[in-house]
């Protein structure tokens, strides 16, 4: 390391001799100063992104060892300590990045029974959650809530069980704890009031006051746009052409026969050769006005605006990190594939 640094503070001389003789410039000369200092800032840059790539390498490949070696290790014959709990609970954290979920559940039991903490527990619900084991989960979240009523972190994990259980009425009466405590939850409450709409109606007094139809829901609460004019399409197409937004929203119309011959979808239908458009697009439109019709085609993806992930489906809570209405339309160009005479 001193030898390292010795050489940067000589390639640092090195460059403010070349540009004092390039510019010949004196050392009391201000724009010399001015050029010393920005090298100095370059260089110091260039050394933070430098060892911090390198300790994150040294960081991976650290676990990585850690994780070969615990392979031919019996993990219910291990002795856990207040030394020991850390190192486990990031040994645990990178089987479950792995995917391994069945090794780091049995390592934070292992910690669980030693500590009796609630954020373990709350480690082993999650996990149950991502395997899929949703009754475990909910059980596990329970245990946690009659320790720490106010729990967070608990109380929106158990939002995310009972959506994908279908228990609607139960993620009202979350949303409601949270109301006293303070916080507002409007993406909750709009999904929650959609589920109930497309179930069995909203019928619950106080939480669906006000609320008679999903156009309803969409007034009170616009970021739902997408999900209205996806209902819309199943029940009125005209309206949802009407309230869509053109280019957001064109992965859900792109492929209908009965799009609106008029200026507001004039581009569209350029880019799919059925008429001519003058109008400026977005690139990937503009690109398909022009192209052959059997050489490029679109695609969609989808990026969440919270945790920058793509997906190539649209959720309208992120599978990721949960969020709501999170999610944007990215618009790709590719080649046009041939798939008619494909054999499966």
């Amino acid at each position: 390391m001193r030898d390292f640094r010795f050489s940067m503070d000589s390639l640092l001389i090195i460059l403010v001799l070349y540009y004092k003789k390039r510019f010949d410039l004196d050392y009391r000369d201000p724009l010399f100063s001015l050029i010393v200092f920005f090298l100095i800032i370059l260089i110091t840059i260039i050394l933070t992104v430098a060892f911090g790539k390198l300790k994150d390498l040294l960081k991976q490949k650290e676990i990585e060892k850690l994780l070969k070696d615990f392979e031919y290790v019996d993990i219910e014959e291990l002795k856990v300590d207040k030394q020991s709990i850390n190192a486990l609970l990031m040994l645990a954290k990178a089987y479950e990045i792995k995917g391994d979920y069945e090794k780091a559940l049995k390592i934070y039991l292992l910690i669980e029974k030693q500590t009796n903490s609630p954020e373990i527990l709350k480690n082993i619900a999650f996990l149950y959650f991502k395997a899929g084991f949703l009754e475990k989960a909910k059980k596990i979240i329970y245990k946690v809530l009659k320790v720490k009523p106010r729990d967070k972190e608990a109380l929106k994990l158990l939002i995310w069980i009972d959506e994908k259980l279908g228990n609607y009425k139960e993620i009202v009466d979350v949303i409601e704890i949270f109301n006293e405590l303070g916080i507002d939850l409007p993406k909750e409450k709009a999904n929650a009031l959609i589920k109930l709409y497309l179930t069995n109606g909203c019928n619950l007094e106080e939480f669906c006051k006000d609320v008679e139809s999903f156009e309803d829901i969409y007034k009170k609460y616009p970021f739902v746009r997408r999900e209205y004019v996806s209902y819309l399409f199943k029940t009125n197409p005209e309206k949802a052409y009407d309230i869509l937004d053109v280019y957001e929203d064109l992965d859900i119309y792109w492929n209908r026969k009965d799009i609106p011959d008029n200026d507001k979808f004039c581009n569209v239908l350029a880019a799919k050769k059925l008429k001519k458009c003058d109008k400026k697009a977005p690139f990937e439109i503009e690109a398909l006005k022009y192209l052959p019709n059997n050489l490029a085609e679109i695609e969609f993806e989808y990026i969440c605006t919270h945790c920058k992930n793509n997906f190539p489906l649209y959720s309208t809570r992120c599978p990721n990190c949960h969020e709501l209405f999170s999610q944007n339309l990215i618009m790709r160009l590719s080649e046009k594939k041939d798939i008619e005479n494909i054999e499966f």
